[in-house]
């Protein structure tokens, strides 16, 4: 994808400072994560230029903070984790088969949080899913799950708790500072938040997560993984 490329010019810096000052920049990144980007998550920044009728450095810019690659993800993996900034964050999903895409959101969890609430979808809740393919049981997800965790030095500073429903401890849990969601789920910590308001609790900090991309600029799925088109770091199969 042509994005790519532009971050290698060491006047890359200085273009994201700029745009992110443009004032309908968080306008328009809203909208990409909102509308555009779950219809067409393999778009081009010329594309993205062109529908929005913006500058092709602001589609540059936004992309990049709603899109990475694999090689991307690896590159954030090598570094140091900062002091996190929060206590207790809170991120959920299926883990069917751990790829680049649940690897990246973890990263972002343990980078942000001392304490990562990991949720994973019950065997129930996951058979109302609608999946392409049939889910692993749960505790084969779960072992999955740790034994990568174990893997990064991780493993003692999280807590799996099983999701019966898309919220889980999520609308309840007053000690809980900051949701991750991908591109895709945000509008689920929008429901949470609103579910907390009502039950008097205060909000989550949302923080989406970049949505990791496959070699054809598709999303990383366990659904695609699982019906052979790709591997757990977005390579082709057959």
């Amino acid at each position: 994808m042509s994005e790519k490329k532009y971050k290698n010019d060491p006047l890359w810096s200085i273009l994201v400072d700029v745009v992110k000052t443009l004032p309908h920049f968080q306008e328009h990144l809203a909208h990409v994560r909102d509308e555009i980007l779950p219809k067409r998550p393999n778009i081009s920044a010329e594309e993205l230029s062109k529908i929005l009728s913006i500058p092709l450095g602001e589609a540059l810019v936004i992309l990049d903070e709603l899109r990475e690659f694999p090689c991307e993800v690896e590159e954030e993996l090598s570094r140091s984790l900062p002091d996190p900034e929060h206590e207790r964050v809170a991120l959920g999903g299926t883990f069917s088969k751990l790829h680049y895409g649940h690897i990246r959101l973890l990263l972002e969890g343990f980078r942000l949080g001392r304490t990562v609430i990991i949720g994973v979808t019950t065997d129930e809740f996951a058979g109302k899913l609608g999946k392409k393919y049939t889910v692993p049981p749960f505790e084969t997800r779960v072992d999955g799950l740790k034994s990568f965790l174990r893997r990064m030095g991780w493993i003692d500073r999280c807590e799996i708790l099983p999701l019966h429903d898309p919220y889980g401890v999520t609308v309840v849990d007053p000690s809980l500072e900051v949701l991750i969601t991908s591109p895709f789920t945000h509008y689920r910590g929008v429901e949470i938040n609103e579910i907390r308001s009502r039950r008097g609790l205060r909000p989550l900090r949302i923080v989406v997560c970049p949505l990791v991309v496959a070699w054809d600029g598709k999303p990383i799925s366990s659904t695609r993984i699982f019906l052979g088109e790709i591997n757990e770091r977005g390579e082709p199969l057959g």
